[in-house]
């Protein structure tokens, strides 16, 4: 697993690129890439969320992120592995691999909050 990233980063891949990852980079990772590049997605997200309501942009504690959590207050409120699976069928498709991850993520997200069927 850590032989896959260092590759790319040995590729002159800059740590930015992520940014520009789409379903071609995507099925490139390592199963555990994929569900650590979700948990740090997804940390980062309710993280945001969580400083945005603290006063004087100082980092929230635990304790805040784990009551957005509670009160259903998370933007992207499933776990890395659902977003995963979900990842996996979106870009099956030959012409969704150009989507980058990012717009992937967020289209699967509103899927899952309106109960639809994945397409």
């Amino acid at each position: 697993m850590a032989g896959a990233g260092a590759d790319r980063r040995a590729s002159g891949q800059p740590a930015g690129a992520v940014l520009a990852l789409d379903g071609h980079g995507w099925r490139a990772l390592a199963e555990g890439e994929k569900l650590a590049l979700l948990s740090g997605f997804l940390i980062g997200e309710a993280l945001e969320h969580a400083m945005a309501r603290a006063p004087g942009g100082e980092p929230p504690p635990p304790e805040a992120l784990e009551a957005l959590r509670r009160e259903g207050q998370l933007r992207f409120p499933y776990a890395p592995a659902v977003y995963k699976a979900r990842l996996e069928d979106f870009y099956f498709y030959q012409d969704r691999l150009a989507v980058p991850l990012y717009r992937a993520l967020f289209q699967i997200n509103e899927q899952l909050r309106r109960g639809s069927p994945p397409r």
